[in-house]
């Protein structure tokens, strides 16, 4: 029931996207200043130099080939088995922006194949497309889809200029080496502003991760499979030329239908939005959260999935920073969250604390470093054995423009993980690739 209510809520939000059309009144939105919050907005801010910002109506059509090496490739394995995968991703993308809508799609196939023969060769992908419509000079509709299919660890959800905000984003703290993960993100927002300062809005979102088996050599074990509906709806009111305060009210239904097991949440938040300068923006954001959990899931990699029956009610603190500065040559963002989330394929609902720090560094004209650092602290929900799995990386990417149409990328990552749940095993692994891309972009119409 809830979920089907979930669904007319996100259904509920186009139906007010065109009913705004009729709307129109004197000084409103554009589709790219608004007074839509970072928290509510669905996107992370951009940590992406503006001096690498690219053209707006053009195409681009491109190649990526390259190589990966992980050495510890095989869980359990003892000794470690290290592996080195191949990969080729063609690359089309379409970017438009005009008076009244903006809008990206992006789609890159690939195959990427083990040397060692340690996991299935595979078909990858990934697609992201996103949509602002100003609706009526004060509804502005946005909408986002990303879609993922991989085994590298440090692939995410987005991965581009911006990613999913830590309101709607899946569990990505947590790594399994050589498996195939299948992620489906679908995002809407409609924002009304109602006053000069003010503005609502309302949200719906739909996650869907699935898993395949462990690699094919020694024990296999398969992976808990999970679906998330959720909503939100927030009210913003701008204070001041700098600061705006407001709060958010949002549900949330996690699934983890092979076992018939969920977790319903309702979360209140309060926040508040300063711009610091036009280059920066801090938001913090807290409030308490309830969580009701039927059947928690442990999943046990030793052979077996677990099932425990639980019925638990529970209250509990949620809520995060948010901090991005962008300049010419240089931008970071951070950001830190605490709430319940999906186990990552591990286990079932999870209280989870998770930090990124992401920085951009245009070095020259023709080299770019890029550095994150992540870490995480997953708890089992409405258990009492209080199992908890830490999980942390830190990645290096440095990037150089040969010619206008060539470029190549190098990068090496450190994860580590560290306690476990049941007997998930713990480890570190060496993360590290080279790919060269050949891309022509051009504007559209011409």
């Amino acid at each position: 029931m809830i979920k089907r209510t979930l669904h007319w809520t996100a259904a509920g939000c186009l139906m007010l996207g065109l009913a705004g059309a009729t709307w129109a009144q004197q000084g409103g939105l554009s589709t790219s200043t608004s007074n839509v919050p970072v928290l509510s907005s669905g996107q992370m801010p951009s940590a992406t130099p503006t001096a690498n910002t690219e053209l707006a109506n053009t195409y681009r059509l491109g190649v990526t080939a390259g190589a990966h090496f992980d050495d510890n490739a095989v869980v359990r394995a003892t000794p470690r088995q290290w592996d080195v995968g191949y990969m080729i991703f063609p690359l089309i993308e379409f970017t438009e922006t005009r008076s009244r809508l903006d809008w990206m799609v992006s789609y890159s196939p690939g195959v990427d194949i083990s040397q060692n023969l340690l996991y299935r060769n595979q078909f990858t992908q990934r697609f992201d497309g996103k949509v602002s419509w100003l609706v009526s000079p004060h509804g502005l509709l946005t909408a986002q889809e990303y879609y993922l299919v991989s085994t590298n660890p440090f692939a995410q959800l987005g991965g581009g200029a911006s990613s999913p905000g830590p309101t709607i984003s899946p569990n990505q703290g947590l790594f399994i080496p050589n498996i195939r993960r299948t992620s489906t993100l679908t995002n809407a927002l409609y924002s009304y502003r109602v006053t000069e300062h003010s503005s609502f809005g309302i949200g719906g979102n739909f996650l869907l991760s699935k898993f395949d088996n462990t690699p094919r050599k020694g024990p296999t074990t398969a992976l808990i499979n999970s679906q998330r509906v959720s909503a939100e709806a927030y009210y913003n009111h701008q204070f001041s030329a700098r600061e705006a305060l407001g709060f958010q009210y949002g549900v949330q239904v996690l699934r983890f239908p092979r076992f018939d097991a969920r977790t319903t949440t309702h979360t209140i938040l309060v926040f508040d939005q300063v711009t610091i300068s036009p280059r920066s923006t801090f938001t913090i954001y807290g409030g308490p959260e309830y969580a009701d959990t039927f059947n928690q899931v442990v999943l046990n990699l030793g052979f077996f999935v677990l099932t425990i029956p639980v019925k638990a009610q529970q209250w509990s603190g949620a809520g995060g920073v948010i901090y991005n500065w962008t300049g010419d040559r240089f931008g970071i963002s951070l950001d830190f969250q605490r709430g319940v989330s999906d186990g990552g394929g591990l286990v079932g609902a999870v209280e989870l604390n998770s930090g990124r720090a992401k920085l951009s560094w245009r070095l020259s004209r023709r080299w770019t470093l890029g550095t994150s650092l992540e870490g995480s602290s997953n708890t089992l929900l409405a258990t009492q054995n209080n199992q908890e799995l830490l999980a942390y990386s830190a990645r290096a990417e440095l990037s150089q423009q040969i010619t206008q149409n060539l470029s190549m990328n190098w990068s090496y990552g450190r994860l580590n993980q560290t306690g476990g749940f049941a007997n998930f095993p713990i480890g570190n692994h060496d993360f590290a690739s080279a790919t060269l891309t050949y891309s022509l972009l051009r504007p559209i119409g011409r």
